[in-house]
Parts: structure tokens; C-alpha cells; sequence
């Protein structure tokens, strides 16, 4: 929540003041009392209570929507990115396209050398294999993404 120029001034002015404040100033409201009051007093010391504002709720209403919130995610896929992203990943990797072309050369019958299945055997079997390797480090990254996101912190104030 943003402070309003005149608690920021107030605040500016109560470092700079070194008088003891009593338990009943503390319960006054420093915003709102006379200007001379309000240089006697240390904010530090204040627990300033800002009113619920309708307007300041709807705006922050808005801009959650825009931004997103502060949870880390270092995960690579979704459930529903996964497979096509990892072909794609896969794909780029120049062994995994000569078994690819061996592949789709060997469907043509003047061009078979192989069984097609057999043909086929080591792109699938690589492809699996890496791609169960990459599933279960994106789950490893997902679960510890959680626990830090569920973490506890502490917020130190000024």
C-alpha cells in the first residue's frame, strides 16, 4: 500500500524530532491532527491505520489482474506442452533427424532396406528414454518449485 504525500512529509519530519511520545499520542491519529502536533511525534513508533478506500480496492483489484504473482516456476513444460515441446527439443538434435529421414526413407518400398518397425526402433526407443528423463526432472523442478512457494518468509520493515 502506497503512503500519501502528507504521511511521507509527516514521516521526513518525525526523523528529525527526538521528543518522547507519550501512550496517549499513541493512540491519537497522527494524519489527521494539527500541523504542530504532528512534528512532535516520532512514526516510528506509530501504528498508522489507513481507512478501507472502495477506490484503492478496485484499482488494486485491476491490477492484479495484469500482473501476475510472485511464485517462482522453473519448469520447463505443462501437462499439455510437454509432448510437443519435447519432440521439438528432440528434433533439433541432428542425430534424432538422420534417424528420422532413415525412417520416412525406409517407408517408400523401392528404398526399404529394413523391416519398417525395425526401422523405427532406436528413433522411438531414444525418444522415450529422453523424454522420460525430461519428465521426471520437470517434476523434480515442479515439486521443489512448490515447497519454496509454500515457504514461509520473513518481512522486515524499516
Amino acid at each position: 500500500m502506497a503512503l500519501s504525500v502528507d504521511s511521507a512529509w509527516y514521516r521526513w519530519q518525525s526523523r528529525w524530532s527526538v521528543e518522547e511520545v507519550s501512550e496517549t499520542q499513541l493512540e491519537s491519529a497522527p494524519l489527521l491532527s494539527a500541523d504542530k502536533e504532528r512534528q512532535k511525534y516520532v512514526l516510528d513508533k506509530w501504528r498508522v491505520v489507513f481507512p478501507s478506500n472502495e477506490r484503492f480496492q478496485k484499482e488494486s483489484e485491476k491490477v492484479c489482474r495484469v500482473y501476475s504473482g510472485n511464485g517462482i516456476r522453473t519448469t520447463k513444460y505443462t501437462l499439455l506442452t510437454f509432448i510437443p515441446q519435447n519432440l521439438f527439443e528432440q528434433f533439433h538434435r541432428l542425430a534424432n533427424v538422420y534417424f528420422l529421414f532413415l525412417v520416412i526413407i525406409n517407408w517408400f518400398p523401392q528404398l526399404e532396406v529394413f523391416h519398417r518397425e525395425i526401422t523405427m526402433l532406436p528413433l522411438v526407443a531414444v525418444l522415450l528414454v529422453i523424454a522420460v528423463k525430461d519428465g521426471a526432472e520437470d517434476f523434480k523442478r515442479y515439486r521443489f518449485d512448490q515447497q519454496i512457494n509454500s515457504s514461509k518468509t520473513k518481512a522486515y520493515n524499516r
